[in-house]
């Protein structure tokens, strides 16, 4: 299968130290993204339970890259190497906003990249939200928010 590099980013309206919690702590990331497991160092443990609509075997990786609060890359057994990259942005409402870049790196089938798509951005929906102070409520996700879910994956299916 063909390599493809994906890249997501997101704005938040919080300092880089909040963000980077939400990436490394178990509870935060189950808040957003999927039951965890994580060893935050670098050659620790990242391991991944999909909840919600995701309908992948568990993700086991290894933290390849540990620079706190900066950047964490991670390889994974099933949905390639993420590396997440922060950078603190002067301003907002508490002084300080993060970028948060996403950079995916998977050997996929083309057809199942739009997916691929429709998980990141609604992950960083979920992510706004959980620091915001709404975690994820997985036991209602479909309801809650597989259509925004939805309205990801017609976007990408048509860009595609």
């Amino acid at each position: 299968m063909p390599t493809s590099e994906l890249e997501f980013s997101h704005f938040f309206d919080l300092p880089v130290a909040i963000v980077w919690d939400a990436l490394v702590d178990d509870v935060l990331v189950e808040g957003w993204l999927a039951a965890a497991r994580i060893d935050a160092r670098e050659g620790g443990l990242y391991w991944l339970g999909w909840q919600g609509g995701a309908s992948l075997t568990p993700t086991t990786g290894i933290i390849t890259v540990f620079e706190p609060p900066r950047r964490l890359a991670i390889d994974t057994d099933n949905i390639g190497s993420l590396e997440f990259a922060l950078e603190a942005v002067p301003g907002g409402t508490r002084g300080s906003s993060t970028d948060l870049v996403l950079t995916i790196r998977v050997d996929t089938e083309p057809r199942l990249l739009a997916s691929t798509h429709a998980y990141w951005q609604s992950n960083f929906d979920q992510l706004e939200m959980l620091l915001r102070g709404h975690p994820v409520d997985w036991s209602t996700w479909q309801r809650d928010r597989g259509e925004a879910w939805a309205a990801y994956l017609r976007e990408a299916s048509r860009a595609n």
